[in-house]
């Protein structure tokens, strides 16, 4: 991997530029060749630095920390939303049309939720369903939601948040099981659209494993809707290891075409490319965050299963602006 000591990495957030200043420390991590490597034809494998995560920060991470080889995460904090208005969540997406956030939780619900907090409509789409991500497809005007433990995609409208329809997800890749029925399944999920802009693009997700290898790997898997039979199916493509375990979310950033990962027990924030390369590796605020999502201005917001479910953040580049 280059050095990127000296490299400022930016990224266009809607109306905001968010300047991703990298660190010296930060790229002293470049390791061996990942343990999982993409074995699908339709790209190569991977390599990427095998990052050894740090004992897991109390609370906010906003203090300097010299013994952490990790970049201090470039946002800051302007508002937190309670469970009073939102309850515990596990997967966040902003919606442009409706300029709203759309929320899931582990209940089987989901929320819509103004940019200020304000809740707007809650409902109980499936009793008991584990719902642990939520996206939007800009071709289809749909929201998607990752249900774990079913392992399925379900597909919702966001006008009256009704389920339109069960997309079950292909637990097997080029002949082996990659997604274990005893593992702790699927946590996250991003729609990402096809840069020739002629197709509707595919679904990334992330399996939530405390283990890099063996039989339920941690890893990000690529999937497409397959309309051929008479039930639809999201077969996988292809999939790689970003080096760290417990990954719970999945943000895609258009500007760059790059994913945002969650760890939520190493509380870090990866920024990887479409094809498994680290480039930047933050300290996380928050615990047990579970959804990331950024506004068209560039507002950054955090999904936490806790009381305090949801965080507001604004880039640090902004914030003086703000005040």
């Amino acid at each position: 991997m280059k050095n990127l000591c000296s490299e400022i990495s930016t990224i266009l957030l809607g109306a905001t530029s968010l300047a991703l200043v990298t660190s010296c420390q930060a790229q002293a991590m470049v390791g061996p060749t990942l343990p999982i490597e993409v074995t699908s034809t339709l790209s190569s494998s991977v390599e990427a630095p095998v990052l050894t995560p740090s004992p897991a920060p109390e609370g906010q991470v906003g203090i300097s920390n010299a013994n952490n080889p990790y970049d201090l995460f470039p946002y800051e904090a302007v508002d937190n939303f309670g469970k009073a208005r939102s309850g515990k969540l596990s997967g966040i997406v902003f919606y442009p049309r409706r300029k709203t956030l759309f929320a899931v939780s582990d209940n089987g619900r989901i929320s819509e939720i103004k940019t200020d907090g304000t809740l707007i409509q809650k409902k109980e789409i499936r009793k008991k369903a584990d719902f642990e991500g939520i996206t939007y497809s800009p071709a289809t005007e749909m929201l998607y939601i990752a249900v774990e433990g079913e392992e399925i995609i379900l597909e919702v409208n966001p006008e009256t948040l009704e389920a339109e329809r069960d997309i079950p997800i292909d637990r097997m890749f080029e002949g082996h099981i990659l997604l274990s029925p005893e593992g702790n399944g699927i946590e996250g999920i991003t729609f990402v659209p096809a840069s020739d802009g002629a197709t509707h693009g595919s679904f990334f997700l992330v399996n939530q494993s405390d283990e890099l290898g063996g039989t339920d790997p941690s890893i990000v898997f690529e999937v497409e809707i397959d309309h051929a039979a008479n039930k639809p199916k999201a077969r996988i493509k292809r999939h790689f290891s970003v080096g760290v375990t417990d990954l719970s979310g999945i943000h895609y950033t258009q500007s760059g075409r790059r994913l945002l990962i969650i760890s939520d027990a190493n509380n870090l924030l990866l920024d990887v490319s479409l094809t498994g390369q680290v480039s930047e590796t933050y300290l996380f605020p928050g615990k047990k965050q579970e959804g990331i999502t950024i506004d068209e201005d560039g507002f950054l917001y955090i999904a936490q299963d806790t009381d305090e479910a949801l965080l507001k953040f604004v880039s640090l580049d902004s914030a003086n602006d703000i005040k």
